[in-house]
């Protein structure tokens, strides 16, 4: 039978965990397993983790659930590593049957899913499970009970950094081989918390690292839309405000436009085009965080003046020269709106956003951030752990 490594993540305020560990330590035993159990926690220990009967502390570099999980699958010994959050309160015999397939051979990955049983969940969840599946490969994403063999882990080439609580999101979206979903039941007051900002952000780096640019063209069309709100919000407001100044007595010459207008048109779209450049320098291209924020706005405003450009002469030029579109100009519209959609996201991604190496990370352009461990200064891999015995 494999050696399985327990991995015991655990937070500041989490309680000693020894009666815990007994129960999963017999239930694994039990089914013939020889059994290491590590309790990992963050820096800032509390004094009552210090060790105990039975399992030995390691201290991940970094905070959070997540980036304990990573330095303890570094620090464990076992063929099989089984990563738990105990404030879910999965039952001790669910762990022996999570290990069941890794060690049998079946599959590379087990997730202990709570919502692939019928008689475990209710339809909500199943039926969100059965949606998640396909992208996940899981009915359960949010997992807080994963196994994995030690070939999957050294075969793996992705560099582990995870941040927030859900471990699992990391393990998922990062590991490959065979996967197989266990069904297992939690306590339902312990269903573990809500994914918080930080699983947010976890969701999109792992997000850009399996889907890359179309997950960030997505991301640059979600903050366009959120642009286009800003923008009509804005020129309404600034209607309200110009309307009622001098500008409202003058005209842009040579057309009849009043001067208000155009004031409040040009005020709106300036508001949208700062607030769209902030969200996709923090959001879709954070990895560029650290580039000079002068260049890279005005390379931003220069982007979509030629988007601008180029939407304006799709809409006025194919209805001249194409007979549908003369007779559908909203059509041509749409042509010259996606091509400029196509063109500014093109121009952000490898010109204003452009990777700037000392500031990604080689993998994926993630950005080296002092709040997550997705880099460290000294050039260890991610996840690295103090192991105390």
């Amino acid at each position: 039978m494999p050696r399985v490594s327990l991995i015991l993540p655990s937070v500041p305020g989490d309680p000693r965990p020894d009666g815990e560990v007994a129960a999963y330590r017999s239930a694994l035993e039990a089914a013939g397993h020889e059994v290491e159990v590590l309790i990992v926690v963050g820096p800032g220990v509390p004094p009552g983790l210090d060790g105990g009967d039975g399992w030995r502390r390691v201290v991940a570099n970094d905070p959070g659930l997540a980036s304990a999980a990573m330095a303890g699958l570094d620090a464990a010994d076992g063929s099989v590593l089984l990563v738990l959050d105990p404030r879910m309160g999965y039952q001790p015999e669910d762990l022996a049957r999570v290990v069941a397939p890794l060690a049998e051979g079946r599959a590379e990955l087990a997730i202990g899913s709570r919502w692939c049983s019928p008689s475990k969940a209710g339809w909500l969840f199943r039926l969100l499970g059965q949606f998640a599946k396909p992208f996940t490969s899981t009915t359960d994403p949010l997992s807080g009970l994963v196994g994995v063999t030690r070939e999957a882990i050294d075969a793996s080439s992705h560099r582990f950094g995870a941040v927030g609580a859900k471990f699992s999101l990391e393990l998922l979206g990062k590991l490959k081989g065979r996967r197989e979903d266990v069904a297992v039941e939690t306590r339902l007051s312990s269903r573990g918390r809500l994914p918080g900002w930080d699983d947010v952000r976890h969701m999109k780096r792992l997000a850009d690292h399996r889907y890359g640019n179309g997950s960030r063209l997505i991301q640059f069309c979600v903050v366009g839309a959120s642009g286009m709100c800003v923008d009509l919000f804005s020129y309404f407001v600034f209607q309200k405000l110009y309307e009622r100044t001098s500008l409202a007595y003058y005209n842009v010459p040579p057309t009849k436009v009043s001067l208000a207008l155009a004031m409040a048109g040009s005020s709106a779209i300036a508001v949208a085009l700062v607030w769209n450049f902030s969200l996709n320098r923090r959001l879709t291209f954070s990895y560029a965080r650290g580039g000079s924020l002068p260049r890279q706005f005005a390379a931003y405003v220069a982007s979509n003046l030629l988007g601008v450009m180029v939407s304006l002469a799709f809409r006025l030029l194919l209805p001249r020269k194409v007979a549908f579109f003369n007779a559908h100009k909203l059509a041509a519209a749409v042509v010259g709106i996606i091509a400029a959609t196509g063109i500014s996201f093109s121009m952000s991604r490898w010109v204003v956003f452009r990777n700037n190496p000392s500031v990604a990370s080689v993998e994926n352009d993630e950005p080296v951030d002092d709040r997550s461990p997705s880099g460290s200064e000294d050039g260890r891999p991610l996840g690295c752990a103090i192991v105390i015995e």
